[in-house]
């Protein structure tokens, strides 16, 4: 396995319009799409060439600077050319082989995804883009409901 490029960071925030006010009005990153999944406000930004680049999640009531609640939901990590079902399985094996926890594989509307966790239990997703013409200008594939992935 080789990582090709650092894809996206999902961050768990307390205020979803107060982050949108700071990453949004304030930073300029341009907001892609905003919806729900599973049952929290989500907004995904779009800086370069990925479908996202960058995305946040609402966990209301989570105080600002509790190390236990607020920071990164996951990082995420393309891994292979468009769905490549092989570099996926490839990588689980090496994940697996090395004693770590494989957490899901997913089929997103955008990705084909593999959910690790680090030795610290940070959540780290290894994936491969699916074809851009099934997603192309269609946003609310962000965040859609996604399927279980076997690999």
């Amino acid at each position: 396995m080789r990582v090709r490029e650092l894809a996206h960071v999902f961050l768990k925030i307390a205020d979803i319009d107060r982050s949108l006010a700071f990453y949004r009005d304030t930073l300029g990153l341009p907001v892609t799409h905003v919806t729900r999944l599973n049952g929290r406000r989500v907004a995904f930004f779009k800086i370069g060439p990925n479908h996202h680049d960058f995305a946040i999640m609402e966990f209301p009531g989570m105080l600002r600077d509790d190390v236990s609640h607020a920071g990164v939901l996951h990082i995420a990590f393309s891994i292979g050319e468009q769905d490549d079902l092989d570099a996926l399985r490839d990588a689980k094996a090496r994940v697996e082989a090395a004693g770590y926890k494989v957490l899901r594989a997913i089929q997103h509307m955008v990705t084909l995804s593999l959910y690790v966790e680090d030795p610290d239990g940070i959540t780290v997703e290894l994936f491969v883009d699916r074809d851009p013409a099934g997603y192309r200008n269609v946003p609310e594939y962000l965040g859609a409901p996604a399927s279980p992935l076997a690999l």
